[in-house]
């Protein structure tokens, strides 16, 4: 049973990122209230997503999307070398 409940939370944590972060220490009910909530939240949309597959446009925009995002970081470090070598220039 417990094996089935770590894959459970395990499937949870690959799908959703924001149930990965969930490693706050509960000092109130209305920490743990909020806790639950988000987890019921996560296994509502993961049954859903289950029954009803994301349109394939939505992928593609997605990649474009991360593609870009890399592009840009690339872009991104590349100026963070050309500070760091001017700075030692000086």
């Amino acid at each position: 049973m417990r094996i089935k409940s770590e894959h459970c939370i395990g499937l949870l944590k690959a799908r959703f990122q924001c149930v990965q972060g969930l490693r706050r220490v509960i000092s109130s009910k209305h920490d743990l209230a909020l806790i639950l909530q988000m987890i019921m939240c996560a296994c509502i949309l993961h049954n859903l997503l289950i029954s009803h597959a994301v349109p394939q446009d939505w992928m593609e925009k997605i990649h474009k999307q991360k593609e870009l995002e890399q592009h840009n970081d690339k872009r991104a470090n590349r100026r963070d070398q050309i500070l760091a070598y001017m700075m030692e220039m000086r």
